[in-house]
């Protein structure tokens, strides 16, 4: 079965964001993604490369409802562990 975890996050981000260094750790996890400088273009850019790298579609209406990284975490994840069953 197919994981999303932290590691995959902050590497995506860090693409994303054209290979900078994030500040996206377990500190950060239920931090606002506005407060971490992410707008609302760059959530949907990251959900993108989700559903490239790891197949997993999230509906805009979710994406938008999405507001902190370990929020995104467990969508991913929940809809992986859905899928694989």
């Amino acid at each position: 079965m197919e994981t999303f975890e932290l590691a995959d996050l902050r590497r995506i981000v860090e693409e994303c964001v054209g290979g900078a260094d994030t500040e996206l750790d377990e500190a950060a996890l239920d931090t606002d993604f506005n407060e971490l400088g992410y707008d609302s273009l760059l959530v949907f850019e990251i959900t993108v490369r989700i559903k490239d790298d790891f197949g997993v579609m999230l509906p805009d209406e979710r994406v938008e409802a999405i507001t902190t990284p370990r929020a995104l975490l467990e969508e991913v994840r929940e809809h992986l562990t859905g899928r694989s069953s």
